[in-house]
Protein backbone atom coordinates (compact mmCIF):
# COMPACT_ATOMS: atom_id res chain seq x y z
CA UNK A 1 0.00 0.00 0.00
CA UNK A 2 1.63 3.54 -0.70
CA UNK A 3 2.66 5.35 1.95
CA UNK A 4 0.72 9.39 2.38
CA UNK A 5 4.41 10.93 0.94
CA UNK A 6 4.12 8.92 -2.01
CA UNK A 7 0.48 9.52 -2.67
CA UNK A 8 1.59 13.29 -2.28
CA UNK A 9 4.49 12.58 -5.08
CA UNK A 10 2.02 10.96 -7.37
CA UNK A 11 -0.32 13.54 -7.00
CA UNK A 12 2.30 16.72 -7.73
CA UNK A 13 3.71 14.49 -10.43
CA UNK A 14 -0.02 14.33 -12.45
CA UNK A 15 -0.29 17.87 -12.27
CA UNK A 16 3.15 18.74 -14.20
CA UNK A 17 1.99 15.67 -16.99
CA UNK A 18 1.59 17.43 -19.85
CA UNK A 19 0.23 14.23 -21.33
CA UNK A 20 1.85 13.02 -24.99
CA UNK A 21 4.62 15.29 -26.53
CA UNK A 22 5.07 13.73 -30.07
CA UNK A 23 3.15 13.78 -32.58
CA UNK A 24 3.22 9.71 -33.21
CA UNK A 25 1.96 10.41 -29.11
CA UNK A 26 -0.72 12.77 -29.70
CA UNK A 27 -1.96 10.56 -32.73
CA UNK A 28 -2.50 7.63 -30.72
CA UNK A 29 -4.27 9.45 -27.89
CA UNK A 30 -6.59 11.30 -30.35
CA UNK A 31 -8.35 8.06 -31.10
CA UNK A 32 -8.84 6.43 -28.10
CA UNK A 33 -12.11 8.01 -27.58
CA UNK A 34 -13.14 5.13 -30.36
CA UNK A 35 -10.20 2.85 -30.10
CA UNK A 36 -12.80 -0.14 -30.08
CA UNK A 37 -15.73 2.17 -32.15
CA UNK A 38 -18.65 4.46 -30.05
CA UNK A 39 -21.51 3.13 -32.17
CA UNK A 40 -19.58 -0.89 -32.43
CA UNK A 41 -21.78 -2.14 -29.40
CA UNK A 42 -25.09 -0.96 -30.85
CA UNK A 43 -24.03 -1.46 -34.62
CA UNK A 44 -22.79 -4.73 -34.75
CA UNK A 45 -24.87 -8.16 -34.25
CA UNK A 46 -23.33 -10.22 -31.51
CA UNK A 47 -25.99 -12.91 -31.00
CA UNK A 48 -28.16 -15.62 -32.97
CA UNK A 49 -28.27 -16.69 -36.30
CA UNK A 50 -27.32 -13.21 -37.77
CA UNK A 51 -24.44 -12.89 -35.61
CA UNK A 52 -21.33 -10.51 -37.20
CA UNK A 53 -17.39 -10.76 -36.86
CA UNK A 54 -17.13 -6.90 -35.03
CA UNK A 55 -13.48 -7.81 -35.52
CA UNK A 56 -14.12 -7.49 -39.15
CA UNK A 57 -16.25 -3.94 -38.41
CA UNK A 58 -13.18 -3.13 -36.35
CA UNK A 59 -10.74 -3.47 -39.57
CA UNK A 60 -13.07 -1.42 -41.80
CA UNK A 61 -12.88 1.22 -38.90
CA UNK A 62 -8.76 1.39 -39.20
CA UNK A 63 -8.73 0.68 -42.64
CA UNK A 64 -10.89 3.74 -43.22
CA UNK A 65 -9.44 5.97 -40.62
CA UNK A 66 -5.78 5.25 -42.26
CA UNK A 67 -7.26 6.48 -45.41
CA UNK A 68 -9.01 9.44 -44.14
CA UNK A 69 -6.77 10.68 -42.18
CA UNK A 70 -8.65 12.11 -38.80
CA UNK A 71 -7.99 14.27 -36.23
CA UNK A 72 -10.06 15.87 -33.59
CA UNK A 73 -13.08 14.03 -32.01
CA UNK A 74 -15.20 15.22 -34.23
CA UNK A 75 -13.65 13.92 -37.68
CA UNK A 76 -13.34 10.53 -36.17
CA UNK A 77 -16.96 10.55 -35.66
CA UNK A 78 -17.34 11.24 -38.89
CA UNK A 79 -15.20 8.58 -40.30
CA UNK A 80 -16.83 6.10 -38.27
CA UNK A 81 -20.13 6.85 -39.11
CA UNK A 82 -18.95 6.38 -42.53
CA UNK A 83 -17.75 3.00 -41.37
CA UNK A 84 -21.47 2.15 -39.86
CA UNK A 85 -22.92 3.09 -43.46
CA UNK A 86 -20.55 0.99 -44.84
CA UNK A 87 -21.55 -1.80 -42.53
CA UNK A 88 -25.33 -1.08 -43.36
CA UNK A 89 -24.67 -1.57 -46.72
CA UNK A 90 -23.06 -4.88 -46.81
CA UNK A 91 -26.49 -5.80 -44.88
CA UNK A 92 -28.21 -4.39 -47.59
CA UNK A 93 -26.07 -6.88 -49.61
CA UNK A 94 -26.78 -9.69 -47.57
CA UNK A 95 -30.30 -8.81 -47.67
CA UNK A 96 -30.66 -8.84 -51.26
CA UNK A 97 -28.54 -12.57 -51.98
CA UNK A 98 -31.18 -13.57 -49.25
CA UNK A 99 -33.94 -12.66 -51.18
CA UNK A 100 -32.65 -14.17 -54.20
CA UNK A 101 -31.70 -17.18 -52.58
CA UNK A 102 -35.14 -17.63 -51.28
CA UNK A 103 -36.80 -17.40 -54.68
CA UNK A 104 -34.75 -19.65 -55.98
CA UNK A 105 -35.01 -22.47 -53.40
CA UNK A 106 -38.92 -22.13 -53.72
CA UNK A 107 -38.82 -22.27 -57.59
CA UNK A 108 -37.01 -25.37 -57.18
CA UNK A 109 -39.03 -26.45 -54.23
CA UNK A 110 -41.78 -26.11 -56.57
CA UNK A 111 -40.66 -28.24 -59.68
CA UNK A 112 -39.82 -30.96 -57.43
CA UNK A 113 -43.09 -31.13 -55.67
CA UNK A 114 -45.15 -30.41 -58.80
CA UNK A 115 -48.11 -33.34 -58.62
CA UNK A 116 -50.26 -34.87 -61.26
CA UNK A 117 -54.21 -34.80 -61.28
CA UNK A 118 -53.44 -38.15 -58.74
CA UNK A 119 -51.29 -36.79 -56.34
CA UNK A 120 -48.31 -38.48 -58.02
CA UNK A 121 -44.92 -36.39 -58.08
CA UNK A 122 -44.07 -35.29 -61.30
CA UNK A 123 -40.42 -34.66 -60.89
CA UNK A 124 -38.13 -37.04 -59.02
CA UNK A 125 -35.80 -35.77 -56.96
CA UNK A 126 -31.81 -36.43 -57.42
CA UNK A 127 -31.44 -38.29 -54.33
CA UNK A 128 -34.11 -40.89 -55.39
CA UNK A 129 -32.36 -40.58 -58.97
CA UNK A 130 -28.87 -41.40 -57.99
CA UNK A 131 -30.06 -44.33 -55.59
CA UNK A 132 -31.83 -46.04 -58.89
CA UNK A 133 -29.06 -45.22 -61.06
CA UNK A 134 -26.50 -47.23 -58.87
CA UNK A 135 -28.84 -50.20 -58.76
CA UNK A 136 -29.25 -50.59 -62.66
CA UNK A 137 -25.69 -49.67 -62.91
CA UNK A 138 -25.14 -53.18 -60.67
CA UNK A 139 -27.28 -55.00 -62.46
CA UNK A 140 -26.40 -56.86 -65.84
CA UNK A 141 -30.38 -56.98 -66.86
CA UNK A 142 -30.30 -55.97 -70.40
CA UNK A 143 -34.19 -54.12 -68.70
CA UNK A 144 -31.59 -52.23 -66.62
CA UNK A 145 -29.71 -50.85 -68.52
CA UNK A 146 -32.40 -49.30 -70.77
CA UNK A 147 -33.91 -47.89 -67.42
CA UNK A 148 -30.61 -46.52 -66.87
CA UNK A 149 -30.60 -43.95 -70.13
CA UNK A 150 -34.05 -42.87 -68.95
CA UNK A 151 -33.15 -42.32 -65.47
CA UNK A 152 -29.90 -40.81 -66.78
CA UNK A 153 -32.31 -38.51 -68.83
CA UNK A 154 -34.56 -38.02 -66.03
CA UNK A 155 -31.43 -36.13 -63.91
CA UNK A 156 -30.25 -33.89 -66.75
CA UNK A 157 -33.92 -32.29 -66.93
CA UNK A 158 -33.66 -31.58 -63.15
CA UNK A 159 -30.17 -29.94 -63.96
CA UNK A 160 -31.52 -27.75 -66.70
CA UNK A 161 -34.59 -27.00 -64.27
CA UNK A 162 -32.78 -25.78 -61.62
CA UNK A 163 -30.37 -23.92 -63.95
CA UNK A 164 -33.29 -22.22 -65.11
CA UNK A 165 -34.28 -21.56 -61.72
CA UNK A 166 -31.51 -19.56 -60.76
CA UNK A 167 -31.35 -17.49 -64.28
CA UNK A 168 -34.90 -16.18 -64.02
CA UNK A 169 -34.64 -15.43 -60.15
CA UNK A 170 -31.61 -13.79 -60.42
CA UNK A 171 -32.50 -10.70 -59.04
CA UNK A 172 -35.32 -9.69 -55.34
CA UNK A 173 -39.23 -9.59 -55.30
CA UNK A 174 -40.60 -6.77 -56.45
CA UNK A 175 -40.98 -5.28 -52.60
CA UNK A 176 -37.67 -6.70 -52.10
CA UNK A 177 -35.93 -4.71 -55.02
CA UNK A 178 -37.49 -2.07 -53.56
CA UNK A 179 -36.12 -2.36 -50.39
CA UNK A 180 -32.40 -2.70 -51.86
CA UNK A 181 -32.52 0.47 -53.80
CA UNK A 182 -33.94 2.73 -51.36
CA UNK A 183 -31.62 1.07 -48.48
CA UNK A 184 -28.64 1.81 -50.58
CA UNK A 185 -29.22 5.19 -52.16
CA UNK A 186 -30.05 6.54 -48.67
CA UNK A 187 -26.80 4.71 -47.52
CA UNK A 188 -24.77 6.16 -49.83
CA UNK A 189 -26.19 9.59 -49.61
CA UNK A 190 -25.19 9.53 -45.97
CA UNK A 191 -21.83 8.17 -46.83
CA UNK A 192 -21.30 10.98 -49.43
CA UNK A 193 -22.61 14.04 -47.46
CA UNK A 194 -20.29 12.71 -44.11
CA UNK A 195 -16.51 12.77 -46.36
CA UNK A 196 -17.83 15.89 -47.75
CA UNK A 197 -18.58 17.74 -44.10
CA UNK A 198 -14.87 15.62 -43.53
CA UNK A 199 -13.23 17.63 -46.04
CA UNK A 200 -14.69 20.79 -45.27
CA UNK A 201 -13.31 20.56 -41.29
CA UNK A 202 -10.19 19.46 -43.02
CA UNK A 203 -9.71 22.17 -44.82
CA UNK A 204 -10.15 24.54 -41.82
CA UNK A 205 -7.61 23.05 -39.88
Amino acid sequence: MATEKQNEANKKNALMSTGPRTPEGKALISQNAIRHGIFARDLVIDTGDGKEDEDEYHELLYGLMECLHPAGQMELLLVEKVACDYWRLRRVLRFETGSIRKIIDMAISDYYNKTDYFGNKEHRDNTELDWEISRCEASQDENAKIRLEDLKRQKLKNQLAEEVAVKIASLPAGDDWDKVIKYEKAIQRSILQNLALLKRLQSMR
